[in-house]
């Protein structure tokens, strides 16, 4: 069964040794099994990548500036191939190369934002690379303590799903057999990080972060399924009834250090691969709600500058092997 989109093909520009430097994967591909589509290529239908062009060990970042900025840490391939760059017609990009003088390649993916679009990227990425996987996601969020404005904060502890339920708003949702009328939004029990990826993680954040305040912060973090109502911000325009959701979040899980919308579905997935992938996580707190204060771009950037190379050299450490 084939499915034929329309728009731009497929094009390559190939390096000296064969491997191409950049493609750009359109939408004018035919693809075949409804189930799991590829095209003739056997490139995946969004993340649009094939064998060969996305490492076992991948950065996974929200946006293509991010992912820019970090490719300063890739290095050509040994046999001479140049980084390699894939963009698709879904926004999603890939960078594979070799990290400083490891030899140890590794990707770093645009996964964009939301548990939609990390589940296109974990589920087409595990299906086109072979033997086991080790992934990191370095993000930014909201962050939830005070004080913790510009740190790196890392679910050590697990991550939660808040989600909206939409049987509460609903004319015709009932109450609980208590009485009780549904909530409108929903908390999850918490998916954990591979241990030693996680502890690796950490100790290379360790190394290249100041102490202190612009230091790490370790805890629960919070994936939600909106950026405004699942993490209480009021809006006039809708019904949302968060009013008192961030009350809620931090007299449940007290230890919660973040919101953002991904790591869940990540962590998730991992724990459901049948063992073969190892993840783990970490963001910069770019907001903290309870001062309502923002980091300013250049401090972004020197963050995410630092954090990106520690999450690379804890993937490059890690033992996958291990999996």
């Amino acid at each position: 069964f084939g499915v034929l989109c329309a728009a731009r093909p497929v094009v390559h520009s190939v390096g000296a040794r064969g491997r191409p430097a950049v493609c750009s994967v359109g939408a004018s591909r035919q693809m075949k099994n409804a189930n799991f589509p590829l095209d003739a290529e056997g490139r995946t239908f969004h993340l649009g990548c094939r064998k060969g062009e996305i490492s076992n060990r991948m950065l996974s970042v929200g946006d293509a500036s991010r992912a820019q900025l970090l490719s300063q840490f890739l290095k050509p391939f040994p046999n001479g191939d140049p980084v390699f760059n894939l963009v698709s017609s879904r926004g999603f990009s890939i960078t594979t190369g070799v990290v400083g003088d490891s030899n140890t390649e590794v990707s770093i993916v645009t996964t964009l934002m939301g548990l939609a679009n990390m589940d296109f990227v974990i589920r087409e990425s595990r299906a086109v690379i072979d033997g086991p996987m080790a992934v990191v996601r370095l993000g930014t969020c909201g962050a939830l303590q005070p004080g913790t404005l510009g740190k790196v904060l890392v679910p050590s502890e697990g991550c939660v799903l808040v989600h909206r339920n939409p049987d509460a708003f609903t004319q015709q949702s009932g109450g609980s057999a208590n009485g009780d009328s549904p909530s409108p939004y929903l908390i999850t029990n918490p998916v954990f990080p591979n241990a030693e990826l996680c502890n690796g993680l950490i100790t290379q954040l360790q190394r290249t972060l100041p102490k202190g305040p612009g230091g790490i912060k370790c805890g629960i973090n919070c994936t939600t399924d909106s950026f405004y109502s699942s993490q209480g911000r009021i809006a006039e325009d809708f019904d949302d009834r968060n009013e008192n959701l961030i009350q809620r979040v931090l007299g449940e899980i007290p230890n919660a250090v973040s919101f953002e919308m991904e790591t869940f579905q990540l962590l998730h997935l991992a724990s459901c691969s049948k063992g073969t992938i190892a993840a783990a996580a970490c963001a910069i707190g770019l907001a903290e709600r309870a001062s309502n204060e923002f980091m300013t771009p250049a401090q972004l950037v020197e963050m995410e500058e630092k954090a990106g190379k520690a999450a690379m050299d804890a993937l490059v450490s890690f033992d996958l092997s291990s999996l």
